[in-house]
């Protein structure tokens, strides 16, 4: 077991003790959120024939080349062709057809006319003005052509995914299954949310921002009932939920005092214990184990030092077991708004927002925040991170930052 160790290292730690979640076949209505078990390609184009985007009239550019408001070229009108129909007959010299939005263009025909660029009547059209060949003519597999890679294994099916899926026919696919994550937190002093608080009693937050961050990654979740402060109660929570969880995530019990447990429960059920502690503030407190092949993952019981470790180092080992191709935190450089007062002689990690400003990276970091405070946490899609600093750091200066936009 290793002791203290830096996030980075505690974070590869963790990736090098998952592995991605098998497969299976899900219906394409279900897919959203899903990451794509298998590289899609084109069976077809994309418009499947060429088309017309617009109302107007179909014909060849050659017959109106010399048209113009002096001397206009009329045509006959062949037939009329709507979405969904087909011509009965080709496009022929010196004659037009009526052709609708989405109707295939006919045989022959290699110009598209807007109605509000003719004169017509039922039987015939006049044009004033020449056009050019292909012009307002949408080509077979303008989107998507036969063979194309479409779609790469381990992208998230998002809303124009699954549209694009949809074009394609692909009414089921192969996604990963999900990650099943289950929450315990411990603590004495922890009552559900809806219990009446009575004295030296708080409501138990912090698992339920855990639990949407870990939604937001792909994972399910399940919240476990809160467990007494017990070597006895933490031990049996933990075997309980190993029989059917991906993962064990944990709250409370991992520092140094008389009731924090994690250390002495996971040594005495025999669990590979990786490493404890982390050089991180907030989130230093944190106990990473293996248990019968099981990631068991302890953080903090303060809820803003769990919730950050957790996007740091654990978001991106579910992502990795959900099948993602890319599944670390985005990793961004800006330039700070204000200055940031507060002395960090260990270095700090700082949750804020990212924006652009005249054209450059901005952040901005909440100034008031503490290891048991979720509330600045609210509508940030950075974490900062600050180097060591017995000054603070001015506005100007660079930061580094890990972008969690899309777990707000």
């Amino acid at each position: 077991m290793k002791e203290r160790v830096e996030m980075r290292e505690g974070r590869s730690m963790i990736l090098d003790a998952v592995s991605v979640m098998d497969t299976e076949t899900i219906d394409l209505l279900e897919a959203t959120g899903r990451v794509l078990a298998e590289d899609i390609y084109a069976q077809e184009n994309i418009p499947p024939f060429s088309r017309s985007p617009l109302d107007g009239y179909v014909l060849r550019a050659q017959d109106i080349k010399e048209a113009s408001k002096e001397n206009p070229v009329t045509l006959p009108i062949l037939e009329e062709v709507a979405a969904g129909q087909v011509a009965t007959q080709p496009v022929t010299k010196g004659t037009a057809i009526k052709i609708l939005t989405g109707a295939p263009i006919p045989e022959g025909a290699d110009l598209v006319v807007k109605f509000e660029d003719t004169e017509f009547t039922s039987e015939q059209v006049t044009f004033f003005a020449p056009g050019k060949s292909g012009d307002n003519i949408v080509p077979v597999g303008e989107d998507l052509k036969v063979g194309q890679l479409v779609l790469k294994k381990g992208q998230k099916i998002t809303a124009p995914v699954r549209g694009i899926l949809a074009g394609l026919g692909k009414s089921r696919l192969k996604v990963y299954k999900k990650v099943h994550v289950k929450l315990i937190s411990t603590g004495s002093e922890l009552v559900p949310i809806d219990a009446p608080l009575t004295p030296g009693k708080i409501r138990n937050s912090s698992v339920y921002t855990l639990a949407s961050y870990l939604q937001e990654a792909g994972a399910s979740v399940t919240i476990c009932p809160n467990v007494e402060d017990t070597v006895e109660a933490i031990s049996d929570a933990v075997k309980a939920a190993q029989t059917d969880a991906d993962v064990i995530m944990t709250t409370g019990g991992v520092s140094v005092g008389d009731y924090d447990h994690l250390k002495t429960v996971m040594t005495s059920l025999g669990a590979d214990v990786l490493f404890w502690k982390m050089r991180l503030k907030p989130g230093a407190a944190f106990l990473a184990s293996v248990y019968n092949g099981i990631p068991v993952l302890s953080l903090s019981g303060n809820p803003a030092s769990a919730a950050i470790s957790m996007l740091l180092t654990c978001v991106p080992a579910i992502r990795k077991m959900s099948g993602y191709s890319e599944y670390m935190l985005r990793e961004i450089d800006g330039i700070l708004e204000t200055d940031f007062t507060k002395k960090s002689p260990n270095g700090r990690m700082v949750p804020g927002k990212l924006f652009i400003k005249d054209q450059k990276p901005m952040i901005w970091l909440s100034g008031h925040s503490g290891n048991g405070m979720l509330h600045p946490l609210e509508g940030c899609n950075i974490i900062g991170e600050l180097a060591p600093s017995k000054e603070g750091v001015k506005a100007g200066s660079v930061v580094h930052a890990y972008d969690i936009g899309e777990f707000i």
